[in-house]
């Protein structure tokens, strides 16, 4: 997985509202302060750092909860049931990563330097990984329940193929910037995916 870029320093602009513009003048204004009618954004400068991040790790979570979902075969004793099975398995993870690049396409620009670049290896990373496992299924497709012996040998296959597979740290690309760093610590989905990633399964 390529390493995170280092944060560069960022220029901070103060937007500064017309109340405080108007400190410095003498003249009294009539009349009871309004709200400004403008609503906060929800992307981009201005809008808030821990919904930006917690949509990112919501998205990587459509994928993270069918691919932890692994199945049991301890019921399963006959070689179709197997291959079936692992199909069904592969073939959610894939669902999963398709739905999850949908998601992460619509989180909208990020609230500050380096998040759009985050999202992008992100995004590539989720692409490499549907391109992999789509392969492992494929091996395990061309399965054969019939040849035991050959059975075994493509199932092996897949499953090192598999083990080899290294999927997105969310986590690490975001906390390339310290802000969305410390906003994805107060994401309740970011602290999800944090979870999963503590504690996989045995």
């Amino acid at each position: 997985m390529p390493s995170a870029p280092r944060p560069r320093r960022l220029a901070l602009v103060a937007v500064l509202s017309a109340v405080l513009l108007a400190t410095g003048c003498t003249a009294t204004v009539a009349g009871a302060p309004a709200a400004d009618p403008a609503p906060a954004p929800t992307e981009g400068p201005g809008s808030d750092p821990v919904l930006w991040v917690d949509r990112v790790c919501g998205s990587l979570l459509i994928f993270t909860g069918p691919a932890l979902a692994q199945p049991q075969f301890g019921n399963t004793p006959n070689l179709p049931g197997i291959k079936q099975k692992l199909t069904s398995y592969l073939n959610s993870i894939i669902t999963g990563l398709q739905q999850s690049r949908a998601q992460l396409g619509q989180v909208g620009r990020s609230p500050v330097g380096g998040g759009d670049e985050a999202v992008a290896r992100i995004n590539d990373v989720l692409t490499r990984l549907e391109t992999d496992i789509t392969g492992a299924k494929a091996k395990v497709d061309s399965a054969d329940p019939d040849d035991p012996q050959a059975f075994l040998a493509t199932i092996t296959a897949a499953e090192k193929q598999l083990g080899q597979i290294s999927a997105p740290d969310a986590l690490a690309d975001l906390s390339a910037s310290p802000r969305l760093q410390k906003a994805a610590a107060k994401a309740a989905n970011c602290q999800q995916l944090s979870a999963q990633g503590s504690n996989p399964p045995g």
